[in-house]
């Protein structure tokens, strides 16, 4: 499941986006993310594939003085007659579901925050039930809303529970994130860049960008992104993807040549902050 991305920005950059800040689905990729949110924020992310199966994903994120908490959770539904899942251990053929849950706390002083979060996953695959708990934490330093640096550690020592068969790799991140323009004013330019070390495998470095129109609260914005390394061995080198603004709601789409389930993947979803 943490190969599967937690939101279709995230998914039309390509994965770039632990120095992404202001969006409730932070929780899933960098806690910290959570920091620039002005009061509350909700997101949720839908993606179907062959057999039955999808991808659903939803988080909310609220600001509390110094503080930000978030919350989110995915399902992962392998449908009645699943694919294999290339490299998550499900065979196909199985009735298999992934369930995880997240929480985070985040405290900023200046342009500086800290974030923690807590893990839970479960697997059950026909009458197999297995869970595992883990943990994140991050930093980062976001200079108003025009830059960001950030670096997380996800699954920090991977599965807790030493008794579970549920293997969770550690994801350590690296990333920065310009904004070249105001993203207060009419237009829309913003690039990040990010290197990731997934425990096991060599480092991954991922580029991605966004550009845009936004005129009295309503337009489009356009992203894409490349990395020369895919996350898995089904994913595309090239992601793309868009929104459409309307005031504080953003509907979210989102495009990968193939996935996990090595098929086409199309990603829906929303973003409304406040």
């Amino acid at each position: 499941m943490t190969r599967i991305a937690a939101s279709v920005r995230l998914a039309g950059l390509n994965g770039a986006g632990v120095a992404l800040m202001g969006d409730a689905a932070a929780v899933f990729r960098n806690p910290t993310g959570l920091a620039t949110l002005r009061n509350i924020g909700l997101e949720g992310s839908y993606r179907s594939a062959p057999g039955g199966a999808y991808v659903f994903t939803g988080a909310l994120g609220w600001r509390i003085k110094q503080f930000d908490i978030g919350v989110g959770g995915q399902r992962f539904d392998f449908g009645d007659n699943p694919h294999d899942y290339i490299g998550g251990g499900v065979p196909a053929g199985t009735n298999a579901r992934e369930i995880l849950g997240v929480g985070s706390l985040v405290y900023r002083f200046g342009m500086i925050a800290l974030g923690v979060s807590g893990k839970y996953v479960s697997r059950r695959i026909d009458d197999v039930w297995t869970y595992g708990v883990s943990g994140d934490a991050g930093v980062a330093i976001a200079f108003f809303d025009i830059m960001a640096i950030a670096f997380a550690v996800q699954n920090i020592n991977g599965n807790w529970r030493d008794t579970s068969s549920l293997v969770m790799p550690r994801l350590t991140r690296f990333g920065f994130t310009m904004n070249y323009v105001d993203p207060q004013e009419s237009f829309r330019l913003l690039s990040t860049f990010e290197v990731q070390w997934r425990e096991g495998e060599k480092s991954r470095g991922v580029i991605g960008g966004e550009a845009g129109v936004v005129l009295g609260g309503v337009g489009i914005i356009g992203r894409a992104g490349f990395s020369g390394r895919p996350a898995a061995l089904s994913d595309s080198e090239f992601t793309v993807g868009g929104s459409v603004q309307f005031k504080a709601l953003l509907l979210d789409y989102a495009y990968r040549g193939k996935d996990l389930f090595d098929e086409p993947a199309h990603y829906f979803g929303f973003r409304f902050t406040l």
